[in-house]
């Protein structure tokens, strides 16, 4: 006996990023919107991703998408961290030396 099994499609999209936020493509034009939650990206619809579109990126993320030449997910940064690095230095084992027997 053969069972139908129902399977959902989900469309592939590719999310790029912009210093943490989402870019949203509307043919070839790409516009960012104020999206940093993974989870609600993927959950949106595409009416609503197109609702969120602000500023036009178009230039600046051909140019990164030319220049690194991916066709999986990105985060370009174009801003410097604001996070301090710390460099923890090892300290020097000393080796205890025992005299007598």
């Amino acid at each position: 006996m053969l069972k139908k099994i129902s399977s959902i499609v989900y469309k592939m999209v590719r999310m790029i990023r912009l210093d943490n936020k989402f870019v949203y493509k509307d043919k070839s034009k790409y516009y960012l919107t104020d999206i940093i939650s993974v989870t609600k990206w993927r959950k949106m619809s595409d009416d609503k991703r197109k609702e969120c579109k602000g500023k036009d990126v178009t230039a600046k993320v051909k140019r990164y998408l030319k220049l690194y030449k991916t066709s999986g997910n990105i985060n370009i940064k174009t801003i410097p961290s604001k996070k301090k690095l710390k460099t923890v230095k090892k300290k020097k084992n000393k080796k205890k030396v025992v005299e007598g027997g």
